[in-house]
């Protein structure tokens, strides 16, 4: 867990290492500041606002369609659940490569999200044949998140 945790930190350090760079690169040029699209702006003051769409498909076999319709329903929420997870604490990835006489017999990936997340609302709910669409969000308080990351 320790060798994780450390490799969190040398991720986060090599990162501002590289947008402290970025931004004096664009500071000598005479730019404004280096800014990622689509980055939420983290400030102190802000409330940041986290918006993921999950998906979920009825079993067709079902003989009752209410019992469709909420299994659906609940699928779409575990997908959303994870994709808001996704965007706080990111994914693991493992890959595994296998080569036999220098020729790839196999390839796997795996992924796995490890979060919590609190305080998730349901903005909207789309129905279409069988298919589920919820949106969801979570509202971050900036000052929290603005310590964590800027190591204040």
């Amino acid at each position: 867990m320790r060798s994780v945790l450390r490799a969190i930190m040398v991720v986060f350090a090599l990162a501002a290492a590289v947008i402290a760079a970025a931004e004096e690169g664009a500071a000598a040029k005479g730019e404004d500041e280096y800014i990622i699209p689509n980055a939420p702006i983290l400030k102190p003051t802000n409330i940041i606002t986290i918006r993921a769409i999950g998906l979920g498909v009825g079993d067709e076999s079902r003989a009752n369609r209410a019992q469709v319709m909420a299994m659906a329903k609940r699928a779409a929420i575990v997908d959303a659940y994870r994709q808001l997870g996704e965007k706080l604490h990111g994914v693991r990835i493992n890959s595994r490569d296998m080569v036999k006489d220098s020729m790839l017999q196999r390839t796997e990936v795996r992924t796995a999200v490890y979060s919590i997340v609190r305080g998730a609302e349901i903005v909207e709910t789309i129905w279409e044949d069988n298919l589920c669409q919820v949106e969801m969000e979570v509202k971050l308080d900036g000052r929290r998140w603005y310590r964590v990351l800027s190591g204040s």
